[in-house]
């Protein structure tokens, strides 16, 4: 489907392939490149839509349009500066796995545009509505990935000044904590003017007291984070949580789950009015919590009862295990001096597995293997490179693999399919029919392709492209690695073949 952007269309539904709207003849493509497919949400300041990139292969995108709901010229001008303001932040941020992706700015139509990447999940006002206030692993689990986030905005002399569960977004798709809505953030060209009255701006509930008479520093995002956390904690509003008559917060005895003496302690800090006695960093509270600053607690989806009592079960069977479990450059799991890379590429790949970031890892993978391997890319690949394949680098990756994600991604799990589908470890020009025959059966079943009325009336399969396979550990079993996903599929044979010899020597 395409959306008219017309705010004024009576009926912006349209049957896709259109490109203008058959109800009041507007566009649907803007700039060419972006069409918007449904509406996200609606605000004082504008709407969000759903939309595809022609440009980036169909790629799923966010288009910003503004229009704010203000009476007065000034109140105008300055919901403009605001929404310009957000654009200019994100470039100037650059890329960051935990910043929306900046995608393109302009103007069309007397109308200003804003697209960039679309975070698929939930935000934390939303999680909190759903499933209740959270326990002290949901907020560990977010300091330990958000904080870093922060820091990184500090360090180029950010100040974000309206963080709050709103702007928190859980991604679907690996499970990290994205920071949203640069509108309201402040960049000091002069590090020496940090503190100097400004605009006041931020969301009143959050905001630190130096912050709503305009002198907003780099600590009143840490008071912010902490009033959002205390917020999530007791499941009630920041203005109930403090006594105006004591001028203290007063928020422990309204925990609904209890929560230990370390996390109240490093809280209370973030929460202190008077800025000398806060943290000076994020990293600080990092170190306050002795959680490592390239390192996070794992996190717990917000899909999941955020009520469950800590020792009442255990973390689900599909969710990553713990740098506890497996440290960053075991030699158990990663073989040292590989031929034709370095210890450094399968650490990444480790790092990768480790955060679920799904598809940097399977990328890296096919990147590790091509390298190895002295190809450029995955259609040159042939049946000798995969036999000669050092046994202890695909062991090392396999286990990776299948390691971070609990036996549900690898080699040896993709493995067990085949052979259970009836496939073969070799096959020879003379039966390469049996071999398509089965690879058409797995490629079905680890859902690399899907099923539609137009392909239940002829013999092929739809196959996927490569950006919707699903980069989640809710994907069917042995979705991933990819390297045998459509171009690969000439040395699936032989990979499994090769997992065998090696796994008998």
């Amino acid at each position: 489907m395409s959306y008219c952007l017309n705010p004024y269309c009576l009926k912006p539904q349209n049957p896709e392939g259109l490109k203008f709207c058959q109800t009041c003849g507007a566009g649907l493509v803007l700039k060419g490149l972006y069409r918007a497919i449904a509406p996200i949400a609606q605000g004082g300041m504008g709407r969000t839509f759903r939309a595809v990139d022609l440009g980036r292969f169909d790629c799923l995108c966010a288009i910003k349009q503004f229009l704010p709901q203000v009476q007065s010229d000034r109140a105008l001008q300055k919901a403009t500066e605001l929404f310009t303001r957000e654009a200019e932040q994100l470039q100037a941020l650059g890329k960051h796995p935990q910043i929306p992706e900046l995608i393109a700015y302009f103007e069309q139509d007397r109308c200003l545009y804003l697209v960039q990447e679309l975070i698929e999940g939930q935000n934390l006002r939303q999680a909190l509505a759903q499933f209740g206030a959270f326990n002290e692993q949901q907020i560990l689990g977010l300091l330990a990935n958000l904080l870093p986030v922060i820091q990184f905005i500090h360090d180029r002399n950010v100040i974000h000044r309206d963080i709050k569960p709103e702007n928190i977004i859980q991604r679907q798709e690996d499970r990290s904590y994205v920071l949203v809505d640069f509108g309201a953030a402040k960049v000091l060209a002069d590090p020496a003017m940090i503190g100097k009255t400004g605009t006041t701006i931020g969301s009143a509930e959050y905001a630190a007291p130096e912050q709503a008479r305009g002198k907003a520093v780099f600590q009143s995002d840490l008071y912010s984070l902490g009033v959002t956390c205390i917020h999530l904690l007791t499941n009630l509003s920041p203005f109930d949580l403090y006594n105006d008559r004591e001028d203290v917060w007063m928020w422990r005895s309204q925990v609904v789950t209890p929560i230990s003496e370390t996390l109240v302690r490093v809280l209370d800090r973030m929460l202190e009015r008077a800025i000398a006695r806060r943290y000076p960093s994020a990293i600080a509270i990092l170190q306050d919590l002795k959680i490592p600053y390239s390192s996070s607690i794992p996190l717990v989806n917000i899909q999941e009862n955020l009520n469950a009592n800590l020792n009442a079960n255990p973390i689900p069977v599909l969710n990553p295990v713990t740098e506890a479990q497996i440290k960053l450059g075991d030699p158990y799991v990663l073989p040292l001096g590989v031929q034709g890379t370095n210890d450094t590429e399968f650490f990444a790949l480790q790092e990768f597995l480790a955060k679920g970031s799904w598809q940097k890892a399977d990328r890296h993978t096919n990147h590790l293997i091509l390298k190895i391997s002295g190809r450029e890319n995955i259609s040159n690949l042939r049946g000798e490179d995969i036999a000669k394949f050092p046994c202890a680098e695909l062991f090392a990756i396999d286990r990776l693999w299948t390691t971070y994600s609990n036996g549900h991604f690898g080699f040896g799990v993709q493995k067990e399919i085949w052979e259970g589908l009836g496939g073969g470890l070799l096959y020879s020009e003379e039966n390469y029919w049996q071999l398509a025959k089965t690879y058409l059966k797995f490629s079905d079943r680890v859902g690399w392709t899907k099923k539609s009325w137009l392909s239940a009336l002829s013999s092929s399969p739809k196959w996927l492209k490569y950006q919707d396979l699903t980069f989640r550990l809710d994907a069917p079993k042995g979705h991933l690695p990819s390297l045998c996903y459509w171009e690969g599929f000439n040395t699936i044979d032989r990979l499994f073949y090769r997992l065998q010899v090696c796994k008998d020597n």
